[in-house]
């Protein structure tokens, strides 16, 4: 009969726990001779039956059941502790035994039996296991002999092969083998636990159908330190659970095969020969050319992602004097200072505007193999770097004793000059020192060499640029005294200075173009327009460094333009103006001084009727104006009103002035 106890929580004293398949094969009859002479009159399947997942009792065995089952998982290399996982041919179960070094007694492979009565089933977060109490304790030291007694040796038993998506819960406890997966990504070449703080880590495992399962492994596994394999291959575990969540456990890492290519084509087979940056770039020789089979380089990441100055798929790797860009299928994780392995096999070396690369690089292909030592910037000329490129591209440079003009924040293209010559340095208006100003005096500059069709230079970080000076803060001018400025064409806004404004444009609302907001200040309005699309909300107070950047007009319509995200610095929530209230013949005629403003115009009319989207005719007892709608605004689909209305509005040209409501609120 079976005896209910209630059970308190059980500590955490195993790995978490992983999952194991069963075999379909019939156990041998019990051994005879020295070994003992016992009959199993009880399955694991059985003893499973005894107790409900979930519930909070560990059921207390009563009759004499005795299991005769094979251990398929030990604690020999310490990721399992305090447990053995036995199996027999209905099922695979933990067997909680308080004393170390198990193996030698229980080795897998090994037949056990074991006498069940005054043992305890029950589960740990789902988990099935055999324990010694009531509360899911080990079976004391003491008693371990008259409760597990061994049989034959050498009674391995084979995994069953399944995949991730058949781990059914019968499945769990039992030797499985997984085949045709590898570790995602963000879990290859890792060590599998953390050795040094002896914390368990999890691993994740994908197959080609891009199911999943975690590979949980004990920080005093004594395989801890070693790094997961980037291949696709086989992994042999226990299969477990940890409430919802399917997990394997390994024995040791000889259950790990994991040596081929991985289903995207990428990891390599293990197998690889390092060769030199240098070697690499030799086998180009302008045009395109695939790298041989079984390859594989090794550098220091000298490129800074998390800057901004480099576009996400892309690393400059540096090996000795020689780098490379690898540009990848997709955003890395990888940062300034890692060393960095990239398996190159029949990978194709191309150009990008004769900016020598390694395209199209999966990145399964490339894994951290620690911190790296960043290379010593070589010390060259402007005119050196120049005449030399193809010999320093793609690596660290210094230029000292130089100065910097072309611009009054980093952002775009400036030029570096020193006594020899001179050279553009490039910052992307994505960076995030782009907005910082120029340094005015002599600088020393430490940057990768790089090249768009002629040579240039790219700082990482803003601390690349050592010395100078800071050129002082912009002085604020009014956006009136800033649109008093142009003087047809385009025109430059002079050094240091920057306007404050309320941002009257809706980008929520979608009737204006993502990299374009309209400016408000206390007398006048403008329309800046970003390199990026921005993210500025209506009433927002922004103030923007305007300094040598470009006032020209789009249409007619006023702008300052390829402005630097960078060059924002918001100061949240500004207050709206009060729309000017005229009518369409005061605006008709005062067009350039209300562009860029908000206005009200009352008593209004659109005779045509229809959808907001395109081209509308406002009409008021005064005169007409075009309202223009974009068809990809929130409210294009809705109807214009029936009869006479109040508009709110932004004044604005198309060659013709026209005007542009920001969303359905405008309409009253």
């Amino acid at each position: 009969m079976i005896k209910y106890i209630r059970n308190r929580v059980l500590p955490l004293l195993i790995l978490s726990i992983t999952a194991w398949s069963c075999v379909d094969r019939t156990f041998d009859e019990p051994p005879v001779g020295d070994f003992p002479s016992l009959t199993a009159n009880f399955t694991i399947a059985e003893l499973k039956a005894l107790h409900t997942l979930g519930s909070d009792t560990y059921e207390e065995i009563t009759e004499d059941k005795i299991i005769s089952a094979v251990v398929t998982a030990d604690d020999q290399t310490g990721n399992f502790y305090r447990n053995i996982v036995v199996q027999d041919e209905t099922g695979g179960i933990f067997v909680r035994l308080r004393a170390s070094d198990l193996y030698t007694t229980y080795p897998v492979g090994r037949r056990v039996f074991i006498k069940c009565q005054g043992l305890f089933i029950g589960d740990y977060n789902n988990l099935y296991q055999l324990s010694g109490d009531s509360q899911g304790n080990e079976i004391e030291s003491a008693l371990i002999e008259s409760h597990v007694i061994g049989g034959e040796y050498d009674k391995d038993i084979a995994p069953e092969v399944v995949t991730i998506g058949n781990l059914t819960t019968d499945k769990v406890g039992k030797l499985i083998k997984l085949e045709n997966v590898e570790f995602a990504p963000g879990s290859m070449n890792k060590p599998y636990a953390d050795a040094a703080n002896h914390f368990s880590v999890n691993l994740d495992i994908n197959d080609c159908s891009d199911n999943t399962i975690v590979l949980r492994t004990s920080g005093y596994a004594d395989f801890a330190n070693e790094l997961s394999p980037q291949g696709n291959g086989s992994i042999t575990a226990i299969y477990s659970i940890y409430r919802d969540t399917k997990q394997l456990v390994l024995r040791n890492t000889a259950d790990v095969d994991m040596t081929g290519m991985r289903c995207d084509g990428g990891g390599g087979t293990g197998n690889e020969q390092l060769i030199s940056i240098a070697d690499v770039r030799a086998m180009y020789s302008g045009t395109e050319v695939t790298i041989p089979d079984e390859r594989k380089i090794k550098g220091v990441v000298i490129s800074d992602s998390s800057n901004g100055n480099i576009d996400g798929r892309n690393m400059v790797l540096q090996d000795g004097d020689a780098g490379i860009v690898v540009r990848f299928e997709g955003t890395h994780s990888f940062a300034l200072g890692d060393e960095v392995e990239v398996v190159v096999s029949n990978q194709a070396i191309s150009d990008y505007n004769g900016l020598v690369q390694i395209a199209n690089t999966p990145n399964a292909n490339a894994s951290s193999t620690g911190t790296g030592t960043l290379p010593t910037p070589t010390v060259v000329t402007a005119a050196d770097l120049v005449a030399n490129i193809d010999t320093y591209e793609s690596t660290l440079v210094k230029i000292e004793g130089a100065t910097i003009s072309g611009g009054a924040t980093l952002g775009g293209n400036l030029t570096v000059t020193d006594d020899s010559g001179s050279i553009s340095m490039y910052t992307r208006n994505a960076a995030s020192f782009a907005g910082n100003p120029t340094p005015t005096g002599t600088v020393d500059i430490i940057a990768i060499a790089s090249r768009f069709n002629d040579p240039q230079i790219n700082i990482r970080k803003a601390d690349d640029i050592i010395g100078g000076g800071t050129g002082g803060d912009p002085d604020p001018i009014d956006i009136a005294e800033l649109r008093s400025l142009f003087a047809g064409g385009a025109t430059s806004v002079p050094n240091l200075k920057k306007i404050t404004g309320v941002v009257i444009s809706d980008a929520a609302s979608s009737n204006i173009t993502g990299r374009n907001l309209v400016l408000q200040g206390a007398s006048a309005g403008i329309v800046i327009r970003f390199n990026e699309v921005h993210a500025y909300a209506l009433g927002e107070e922004l103030t923007i460094n305007v300094s040598n950047l470009e006032l020209s007009e789009y249409n007619g319509l006023l702008q300052v333009n390829n402005v630097p995200n960078a060059n924002v610095l918001s100061n949240t929530a500004g207050t709206l103006p009060t729309p000017q209230v005229i009518t369409i013949a005061d605006l008709l005629s005062n067009s350039e001084a209300l562009e860029s403003t908000l206005v009200k115009i009352n008593g209004v009319t659109i005779p045509e009727g229809g959808t907001y989207s395109g081209s509308k005719t406002v009409t008021d007892a005064t005169g007409s104006i075009s309202m223009y709608t974009r068809s990809q605004a929130t409210f294009a689909d809705q109807n214009v009103p029936t009869g006479s209305f109040n508009i709110t509005a932004i004044v604005s040209q198309y060659n013709d002035p026209q005007i542009n409501i920001r969303n359905l609120d405008d309409i009253e």
